[in-house]
């Protein structure tokens, strides 16, 4: 379960809003692919997540953008793939929350019933600094025979802009949207609070992400390395 977290919480710090087209601050060009490295506290190499956007369409009028994410450890070696899928409807840009659980760790409960309940989290498509953004949730409850086994939830709190600032990472200088959040996840009876810090950029997206523990202690960064 604690790998699902990782996940979701990845995904959560990565993309955020677009407009109608989706041209804002996620890559729409099909084909597209984003390498983003993750580093430990220590600036060490941890792993990386290559996503690539894999068809964009319209369904019930709204902008459906599929996009497919292959995670890598230090070494380089391949540890699974997931699909996400992302919607705009008018200027508001909407995060499939369920897609974003990993499907490779709950096939561990594919015998037992799995009740989901969620909250998109939704951004306008202009950020601009003192700007306070919705909250989000998405939770899974685990039961075996109806009695509940395991809940899986995660929230995303008080997320707010806090300026538009000029960024360099590998993949070049930007100018980006900081956005600050609190990133509350439970597995059964642990409850763990993160800080988040990102820096958003037009047509790509979170190019750096920094985390943080409850006492404001890094916990480790991640940067956009490539873009092509």
């Amino acid at each position: 379960m604690k790998r699902i977290v990782l996940f979701f919480t990845f995904i959560v710090l990565s993309f955020v809003v677009v407009s109608q087209n989706c041209e804002n601050f996620i890559p729409t060009t099909v084909g597209t692919k984003v390498t983003t490295e993750h580093y430990d506290k220590k600036d060490k190499l941890s792993s990386s997540v290559v996503t690539e956007i894999k068809s964009v369409d319209i369904v019930d009028g709204k902008q459906k953008v599929v996009v497919a994410t292959e995670s890598f450890d230090k070494k380089g070696v391949s540890t699974g793939t997931q699909e996400l899928i992302y919607y705009c409807n008018g200027d508001v840009f909407e995060i499939d929350t369920k897609s974003m659980l990993d499907n490779s760790q709950l096939a561990a409960y594919e015998t037992m019933q799995i009740d989901y309940s969620f909250d998109n989290l939704q951004y306008p498509s202009n950020l601009s600094a003192g700007m306070k953004l919705k909250d989000g949730f998405v939770e899974a409850v685990i039961s075996n025979e109806g009695i509940k086994m395991m809940t899986l939830r995660v929230d995303v709190k008080d997320a707010k802009v806090d300026a538009i600032e000029s960024i360099t990472v590998p993949a070049g200088t930007y100018e980006a949207a900081k956005i600050s959040q609190t990133l509350v996840t439970k597995t059964g009876f642990i409850t763990t609070e993160m800080q988040s810090v990102q820096w958003m950029v037009k047509d790509i997206g979170a190019v750096r992400t920094e985390t943080y523990n409850k006492n404001g202690k890094l916990m480790g960064y991640s940067i956009v390395a490539k873009v092509e």
